[in-house]
């Protein structure tokens, strides 16, 4: 073990080493919660065997993201396993809008169900639950994100705060995994895989039983068990970087473009057996994945930037679902804040997608424009809001004025200084062991500096570092202009150190995710 590097990576984390060896504790998916608990969560499990008794009618209704997804497809899942059929809907970005509404809850009054199960969404569907209730449908909430002080009138309602379970916060669909959890009576391992992939889909911190419970997983993974997995991952290793890079993109090319209800379809593919129909819609989604990239990079070259702005705030003739892929490059490039809006199928409401860095509030900048908004939520740094075209003026100059007075910080992040020689499997895997990275608990940043261009390799196109340092060892940077790189004699590189494999060849990598002209 290369004890200096180690460390390094402890005070990166500002960690010492017996909580680095309780990091790497042992896990399973029976060990994972240390014996945390939901309240009621045995109650909502004794209503859905009443109705089912009784053979009653029961509908998932879940969100059109990769956690509202996944969620759903846990549940029909569940039900699946011991034969019972249930009907699932996942909403129409363009049509429905974010969770339950009143026009669908009207409509399945007139269907006659028995039971609404929401899994991510339902929290503050205060109205159309309460239509529910007031026909004689149970309804049972499945949820995780943030209640108001009021909750609305479900039967039950399981949610990771209200229900105590911890007062980290996590996925709909590991809640939903931890509901089919007491179904069951067993943690189901393909489940497991499903409510993973929402961990990291939805950005949840990667501290406590989130993190274990994903080591659980990654480690009891093996590929070729379950085939709708494997072909998202390209047969790549089930982990969170396969997951934020192939998988979850290609969940969610399906909400962000699909404008009709056949977004439903993708339920079938994870909760479906037949190999030819699961291959034959995985080609669907990687089309549909290529075209959401191809109208992103489109979006993204053709934006009107006035970068003398305090706050890029555009308007695009782009899908809504494509509004915050633009708006998160933007933000990144030029460090403020940034809203793209498209015109709603009205052409009277302007819906829009903010993202922000460190520094401003966009929670806090919609409140004190809230006379224009007409509905509007999110988070300090990603939100999204409506606005009516009659006041979007108004809106426009207001949010520059807040961005005016807000002091931004630019993103800096802490590094870890590294050498060339450091590029070696033992530091791969040292590495690895403080993995699984995401939210909370970044990838370690590390630099390697002054090293001279003219000793770099590129790819055919000179669009990307492809450099070979030794026999398996190597410099890979995307997107890395030789041209522009060729422009200064030294550079610093800014990455990590992974193992991969390509046709049972395995490779020592710095992966690249920026360089710097050398100051030095």
């Amino acid at each position: 073990m290369n004890h200096g590097l180690l460390q390094k990576l402890l005070d990166y984390y500002q960690i010492n080493y017996d909580q680095y060896l309780n990091l790497n504790k042992e896990v399973s998916l029976s060990t994972f919660s240390d014996g945390m608990h939901f309240e009621q969560i045995e109650s909502a499990i004794k209503l859905v065997r009443e109705i089912q008794k009784n053979n009653g009618k029961i509908l998932i209704y879940g969100d059109y993201d990769a956690d509202g997804i996944m969620g759903t497809s846990i549940l029909v899942k569940m039900f699946q396993y011991t034969g019972y059929i249930v009907d699932f809907y996942l909403p129409n970005r363009y049509q429905d809008g974010y969770g339950i509404n009143e026009s669908k809850a009207q409509e399945f009054v007139k269907q006659n169900y028995d039971l609404i199960i929401t899994v991510d969404n339902g929290v503050t569907a205060f109205k159309p639950i309460e239509i529910l209730k007031e026909n004689g449908i149970k309804v049972i909430i499945l949820d995780h994100h943030q209640p108001e002080e009021n909750l609305p009138i479900a039967d039950y309602i399981i949610h990771p705060i209200i229900s105590k379970f911890s007062d980290i916060t996590t996925s709909g669909a590991f809640t939903a995994f931890m509901f089919s959890y007491a179904y069951l009576g067993y943690f189901d391992k393909y489940l497991s895989t499903l409510a993973a992939i929402s961990l990291i889909s939805d950005m949840m911190p990667l501290i406590g039983f989130n993190r274990d419970f994903l080591r659980a997983v990654f480690q009891e993974y093996k590929n070729g068990e379950f085939l709708q997995i494997d072909l998202l991952s390209d047969n790549e290793p089930f982990n969170e970087n396969t997951i934020g890079m192939k998988i979850a993109p290609r969940i969610n090319s399906v909400g962000r473009l699909i404008d009709n209800t056949s977004i439903n379809e993708i339920v079938y593919y994870f909760t479906n057996n037949d190999k030819e129909n699961i291959i034959t819609y995985f080609n669907y989604l990687i089309s549909l994945n290529e075209e959401r990239k191809l109208l992103t990079k489109q979006a993204n070259d053709s934006v009107n930037v006035d970068a003398t702005q305090s706050a890029i705030i555009s308007i695009m003739d782009i899908k809504e679902g494509l509004l915050g892929l633009v708006a998160n490059s933007l933000m990144n490039v030029y460090q403020k804040p940034v809203i793209i809006f498209t015109l709603d199928s009205t052409k009277i409401v302007y819906k829009g997608s903010a993202r922000s860095p460190e520094g401003f509030n966009i929670v806090e900048a919609f409140e004190k424009l809230k006379p224009y908004l007409i509905a509007y939520g999110g988070h300090s740094s990603a939100g999204g809001c409506s606005v009516s075209v009659d006041k979007f003026i108004d809106f426009q100059n207001g949010f520059l004025d807040i961005a005016k007075n807000k002091k931004i910080t630019a993103n800096h992040e802490d590094f870890i200084e590294i050498s060339i020689n450091d590029i070696t499997e033992d530091n791969a895997d040292l590495i690895s062991s403080f993995a699984p990275f995401g939210e909370c608990w970044k990838t370690p940043n590390l630099k390697i500096s002054r090293i001279k261009t003219d000793s770099l390799m590129f790819s055919k196109n000179g669009e990307h570092i492809l450099s070979q340092i030794g026999f398996n060892n190597r410099l890979v940077g995307f997107g890395f202009n030789k041209q522009k790189i060729l422009l200064t004699p030294y550079v610093d590189m800014f990455g990590t150190i992974r193992k991969t494999f390509y046709k049972n060849n395995k490779n020592i990598e710095f992966l690249i995710k920026n360089v710097v002209s050398s100051t030095k």
